[in-house]
């Protein structure tokens, strides 16, 4: 008899609750806190920007975990703040080391050290100071550790940095948020240019918030599920969130949330506070009503459905500080009003609640939006104006249904239109999922069955790991039902693979698998919600199964599995299974279909008992183990000869079995181990791969791998690498080179000559020691991306023009000798350039052939003298020069919507006139010096959002555009 316990089975839906921090501040306590550490944590937040402040009280335990971990791993900027008793802190060396791992796995990731009370030396470990405290924590952390920490301190050395002796307090703050700033900026992307309408509502929600009255406002955004409110509010937070100084909290989707964990969340959010040990919703409930009295808030509660979650999570406006913002969106505000009452209103008789009824698209806005789905342009060709406004009535202007409906008739001849009229008219009385239905009705049966497989368990799964379960499924490829269900607005596929599904269309899918009688159909092929599968494996496991014949998905915490399941899990294709027991008990198992497995947060080892069970699953095509701390060893691949993706991302793995060599079907490996020193031999016979990515401690990678023929995608991004293979120039297929902070000097031969490099796409040398290139790397015709940040390239060759189809070239290096080539000019494909750190003087006059160039990076080009006439394409421009002595004419430069100019050395009044023309402009940043702006008449900038001077005179403060959302002023300067 079969038998299994569980503790919990999880979600498959990791729904996002929030946004995260930007910055991420690193420091010892007692020696910075109440000077620079706290002057630049409010100088930034000051300047809207999210920073996490690290403080000792909220560290618990000896390792980073929680808020604290999340913030580190979300951040885009790191600045440790080293002070004498920097070293003596294992938290601020375990902090420094993580950070130094993100920044050599991204190169977005930037690091921007300040030495407070050292030098520099004293990091790199040249001296005493430092050396004495690591060798103080040997004893306790272990040699290994003691090591990686060494490592972190000396490679954060090498980074050009900020001492305090150089600059001053106020100085080195005012320089911090102004490079924060310039690097953040373009990352800020406005987001309601593709939102058709969305100005109109805005105006509408901005009355009620006012946000200059000091009491507690809540503001209750409510209509039928589709009409667009969490794009309302997601486009309101955006804007109003940099004035409550990092007080903001999104909850999304708090309907498929549990409390407690909303609770968390919120907590969390708000105080930087790990809230893991948070039981019980009333300890909760009491917790946010004491925290955050008297702090003004902002907080989003989306798409709630009950009582009882406002009462918990934000109940009364005493809760909050003055000019704090609660915004609600509901589908239904029954729940909201109080039993024998009039009017609208929430569970408090005090404070000011405002009740905003989503009104539907405006006939302009809908057929805009249909058009644009339908046909790919605004405005309908004569032919169809009147059944697009026909569908648009059917369809009741809502926004969802628009995109989902326009969506699916793109392409399709005007009788799939009529016909769709049809059906629509059949149901205009019904609600939107009726609506939707029609597009679900629509696909093929095979496509209908991916849509509900991925509204059930495949929201934020990685796309090309659920192909390949339905690829099992079908027989064929389902990459085209996936494009089309894309193309119809059904779902979206992110740029990290990651799949979606809008919760109207997610509800809509889960409803016609379990309908609204909320039982488990025995015949069906899918079990992965929380309380679904809790029932079905906390007791009578075996009885449940059994009847469970057609399972295709599981997912599973904790569970444990014990007696015989004999032909039970025939037809499962899918196991999700974390904390899964060291000791399995099960017989008969019988996988022999399964496609996907993945394990992770256990202590399975290679002798594991449940490794003979799930090797007779002969069709498995993805095995998965993720910290399995206990594993050193890999267990044998023999049987699992048909895997394509073998992913091992475990700390302590230190050998893969030999037998890897025996996956001809493996397309796909990925190894992120600290212990492991070398890989084997055999993985020669891996015919099929195609992408390899190894971030382990190499020091060499065996030549074998290049009979691998078939490699598109090599990503080495680690520093003990010192050998890069003559091989790596075979790899005739490559379309990705990756090999970030090598240690070599030079590319190996085969490289140099580029013969076969033919299909490469991009090329990433950032942070290498190599110092040049070759000139046949103009063959390289295909080349779209080459990135040489932080390396130490002295020189770009001539040849660099002849890549007709590159479109980024990344440059940030001091190394840079001489002057930018004058044949960058023939780059005509080129989009960004960032040449920021080079110490050239200039850019050749050619740059104005960059007909295509919209971004282009100058910060910490020290020597830059003038600019030529740079391309009217440009949309965003950075500019920091100390050799600067005039401002540049930028007026030809009509589309620039972000405009940085900062650290010059103007000596006269600055002539901005070419600058208010710019009509476009979003987001000004003008730090340019102790020379002040004379006064200038902003408010032609129709569009500025951001506005960041230093020096500026008075009068001109009066003379804004009304678009303003923000601005900042170094100092204000009376000249009369």
């Amino acid at each position: 008899m079969a038998m299994a316990t569980a503790a919990l089975a999880s979600s498959s839906h990791d729904g996002r609750l929030g946004r995260g921090h930007e910055v991420f501040l690193s420091f010892r306590g007692p020696d910075t806190r109440l000077t620079i550490a706290d002057s630049l944590y409010e100088a930034i937040k000051h300047a809207a920007i999210r920073m996490f402040k690290d403080d000792e009280e909220l560290r618990v335990g000896k390792e980073i975990g929680g808020s604290l971990m999340r913030a580190i791993n979300e951040s885009r900027i790191y600045i440790p703040i080293f002070s004498k008793n920097y070293a003596s802190s294992r938290w601020c060396l375990h902090e420094l080391a993580h950070i130094v791992k993100l920044s050599r796995d991204n190169d977005e990731k930037m690091i921007l050290p300040i030495f407070y009370d050292v030098d520099v030396d004293d990091v790199k470990l040249k001296t005493e100071l430092y050396r004495k405290a690591l060798q103080k924590h040997e004893s306790d952390s272990g040699k290994k550790i003691t090591k990686q920490w060494e490592e972190a301190l000396r490679e954060v050395a090498k980074i050009k940095g900020w001492n305090l002796k150089d600059y001053g307090l106020h100085k080195l703050t005012y320089l911090m948020v102004e490079e924060v700033s310039s690097l953040l900026w373009t990352r800020r992307t406005d987001m309601l240019d593709h939102l058709v309408g969305i100005e109109y509502q805005m105006d509408h929600i901005m009355k009620p918030l006012d946000l200059g009255a000091f009491d507690v406002r809540f503001i209750v955004i409510h209509g039928m599920g589709g009409i667009g409110k969490t794009t309302l509010v997601e486009a309101v937070f955006r804007q109003i969130s940099p004035q409550f100084r990092g007080h903001c909290c999104f909850l999304k989707d708090i309907r498929t949330h549990d409390i407690i964990n909303l609770q968390k969340k919120l907590l969390s959010d708000i105080l930087h506070l790990s809230c893991t040990n948070l039981s019980f919703i009333d300890e909760g409930a009491d917790l946010i009503k004491t925290r955050f009295h008297g702090k003004k808030l902002l907080v989003v509660l989306d798409d709630i459905n009950g009582r009882d979650q406002i009462m918990r999570l934000a109940s009364e406006p005493n809760w909050f500080g003055g000019g704090s913002r609660i915004i609600i969106t509901t589908r239904n505000i029954e729940f909201l009003v109080k039993e024998g009452e009039d009017d609208n209103v929430l569970a408090s008789s005090s404070g000011q609640f405002s009740f905003y009824d989503m009104p539907k698209m405006n006939s302009h806005d809908a057929l805009q939006l249909f058009c644009e789905c339908a046909l790919g342009r605004a405005e309908p060709p004569p032919d169809y104006k009147d059944i697009m406004e026909k569908l648009i009535y059917a369809l009741g202007g809502l926004p969802l249904a628009l995109n989902v409906v326009g969506s699916t008739l793109r392409g399709k001849c005007r009788s799939t239109w009529e016909n769709t009229l049809c059906k629509l008219k059949k149901v205009m009385n019904e609600d939107v999922k009726k609506k939707l239905m029609i597009s679900y009705e629509a696909l093929e049966p095979n496509q209908q069955q991916i849509y509900l497989d991925i509204a059930c368990f495949c929201i934020n799964k990685e796309k090309t790991i659920a192909v390949k379960y339905w690829d099992a499924i079908f027989g064929y490829s389902a990459e085209i039902e996936i494009n089309i269900l894309n193309r119809m607005s059904l779902i979206k596929i992110f740029d990290d693979d990651k799949l979606w599904m809008h919760d109207q269309l997610r509800d809509l899918g889960r409803n016609i698998v379990h309908p609204e009688s909320g039982e488990i159909h025995m015949r069906g092929s899918r079990l992965w919600s929380p309380g679904d599968a809790f029932r079905v494996v906390q007791t009578e496991m075996h009885k449940q199964f059994v009847g469970l014949v057609n399972l295709r998905f599981l997912q599973l915490d904790h569970g444990n599995f014990e007696g015989d399941f004999k032909n039970i899990f025939s037809e499962l294709r899918w196991l999700s299974w974390s904390n899964c027991p060291s000791k399995f008990q099960a017989t008969n198992f019988g996988l022999k279909n399964l496609t996907i497995l993945i394990l992770s947060r256990n202590n399975v080892t290679k002798d594991w008992e449940g490794w003979c069970q799930i090797m007779v699953a002969k069709q498995l095509k993805v095995l998965q183990l993720e910290d399995c701390p206990s594993l050193r060893k890999t267990p044998k691949f023999s049987a699992i000869s048909q895997l394509e993706k073998l992913i091992l991302r475990c700390t302590q793995l230190k050998q893969i079995d030999k037998s890897i060599g025996n996956l001809q079907h493996l397309d796909y490996l990925e190894i992120k181990s600290e212990a492991i020193e070398s890989l084997p031999k055999s993985i020669n016979g891996l015919k099929s791969l195609t992408v390899l990515r190894v971030d382990p401690r190499l020091s060499v990678l065996p030549h074998s791998i290049g009979n691998s023929a078939n490699v598109k995608h090599l990503i080495f991004p680690q520093r003990e690498l010192r050998k890069l293979p003559d091989f790596v120039g075979k790899l005739e297929s490559l379309l990705e080179l990756d090999v970030r902070f090598l240690k070599i000097s030079e590319l190996p031969y085969s490289i140099g000559n580029l013969e076969r490099l033919k299909s490469l796409v991009k090329l990433d040398l950032s942070g290498s020691r190599i110092r040049s290139l070759p000139d046949c790397i103009g063959n390289l015709k295909i080349l779209k991306v080459l990135n040489l940040n932080d390396s130490h390239i002295s020189e770009l060759p001539k040849a660099i023009g002849m890549l007709e189809n590159l479109e980024e070239l990344l440059v940030h290096s001091d190394h840079l000798e001489g002057e930018i080539p004058s044949e960058i000019g023939a780059l005509s494909s080129l989009k960004v350039l960032n040449l920021s750190g080079c110490p050239f003087s200039g850019l050749p006059t050619t740059i104005n052939q960059l007909t295509k160039l919209q971004i282009l990076y100058l910060s910490a080009s020290d020597s830059i003298q003038q600019l030529p006439e740079l391309p009217n394409s440009l949309k965003i421009l950075a500019l920091s020069s100390k050799s600067l002595i005039t401002i540049p004419d930028v007026s030809n430069l009509t589309n620039l919507f972000h405009l940085c100019i900062s650290k010059t050395s103007v000596q006269e009044e600055p002539n901005i006139e070419g600058i208010v023309r710019l009509h476009a402009l979003r987001r000004l940043i003008l730090c340019i010096g102790k020379k002040a702006l004379p006064p200038t008449d902003f408010s032609s900038l129709s569009q500025l959002q951001y506005l960041n001077i230093s020096y500026v005179d008075s009068k001109s403060l009066t003379k804004l555009p009304s678009s303003l959302e923000y601005s900042f002023t170094d100092r204000l300067v009376n000249l009369f």
